[in-house]
């Protein structure tokens, strides 16, 4: 079944539901927060980054959630929202997960990540970053997140060690291995850089090469032939 043909039937037998119509609201096929939920992540998993943040939101709204299940909402929603360039609602969101669970890794990590990456909001970044590693001391993504925000930061030896900590706890990460590619190639250290991206490409999901292809730093190094 299409995704497309699910979104449909999703917001079909909802909108009976809403207009008071009781059999769909007990048939089989009746999708609730939690069904939303999963749906969303399916399509998120997918790369429909547009159709999983529409699912998210309905997902959130409905009110049958959990605070662990709509930290975890926000925080998808949060990154499907950044891959569609939304990158202020994608930092709202990310706050409403660790506002929502406190504890998320994932969540402050992504606040570390739209900090830096979008805002140049250092200080701000470097925090969020150390709260998620001070909340799981193994988490290589927020190790690479953290090297970024030290390179921008100028701290080169700071930002080598924590990349080099990243690969090491994540060594299947492609999002890892391409930012540590990135870092080299801007050490001028090609071999190694054009090695990490290779790694990063094989890694990534099929549905990204044809988006990685397109980058000028994979263009360079001809990773993708």
């Amino acid at each position: 079944m299409s995704y497309r043909f699910r979104i449909v039937q999703t917001f079909i037998l909802r909108a009976f539901c809403l207009g008071g119509l009781l059999l769909a609201a007990h048939s089989p096929a009746w999708a609730g927060p939690s069904k939303d939920l999963d749906f969303a992540m399916e399509l998120f998993d997918e790369g429909e980054f547009a159709a999983a943040m529409n699912i998210f939101g309905l997902a959130i709204s409905d009110g049958g959630l959990t605070t662990k299940q709509l930290a975890i909402a926000h925080h998808f929603r949060g990154v499907a929202r950044s891959k569609l360039e939304k990158h202020s609602l994608s930092l709202r969101d990310h706050k409403k997960a660790v506002e929502w669970n406190p504890n998320y890794v994932d969540g402050w990590s992504a606040i570390c990540f739209e900090n830096a990456t979008h805002f140049k909001a250092l200080d701000e970044a470097m925090a969020a970053c150390n709260r998620a590693l001070s909340l799981d001391p193994k988490h290589g993504l927020s190790y690479a997140r953290r090297a970024g925000v030290w390179t921008q930061m100028g701290e080169v030896a700071k930002a080598e060690a924590d990349y080099t900590q990243a690969v090491q706890l994540d060594p299947d990460s492609w999002e890892i291995h391409y930012d540590w590619g990135r870092f080299l190639h801007l050490q001028n250290r090609a071999a190694e850089a054009k090695k990490a991206l290779f790694r990063a490409y094989k890694l990534a999901p099929t549905w990204m090469h044809s988006y990685l292809a397109t980058l000028p730093i994979i263009q360079e190094y001809r990773v993708s032939k």
